[in-house]
């Protein structure tokens, strides 16, 4: 009996550790948004063609900047484009190539302070 309950608590904590780990996995290639508070704005990308969209969302008199950045192996942190967003009708937009495997992520800032929102790592696949 004791032996029974200790395998079906192996299994259950088994368990548990691989969904803890997919939960923790890094974003594969897929379409990601952010947003900054209080509706300020919002950052997409957008899988298919590596798009990247930033929208200032509140006519509150300052824009937001979107930046796509690299994370590399040796824990630097490389912006590769920056879109601004702001003062003008609709959203801008550019095209950065995930090359391979690299991790990037999404950081988008309001510039009227406070701090930046941050994506889940993307990869592509």
């Amino acid at each position: 009996m004791a032996n029974a309950m200790l395998k079906r608590g192996a299994m259950v904590g088994a368990a548990a550790a691989v969904a803890v780990g997919f939960a923790s996995a890094p974003a594969a290639a897929a379409n990601v948004d952010i947003r900054l508070p209080s509706d300020r704005g919002l950052m997409t990308y957008i899988d298919n063609g590596d798009r990247f969209t930033v929208c200032d969302t509140k006519a509150d008199g300052y824009g937001v900047t979107g930046y796509v950045r690299k994370l590399r192996t040796d824990g630097k942190i490389i912006t590769v484009k920056t879109i601004d967003d702001g003062g003008d009708a609709g959203c801008d937009s550019a095209t950065v190539d995930l090359i391979g495997t690299w991790p990037h992520d999404m950081m988008l800032c309001w510039h009227g302070g406070g701090t930046c929102v941050i994506s889940p790592v993307i990869r592509e696949s």
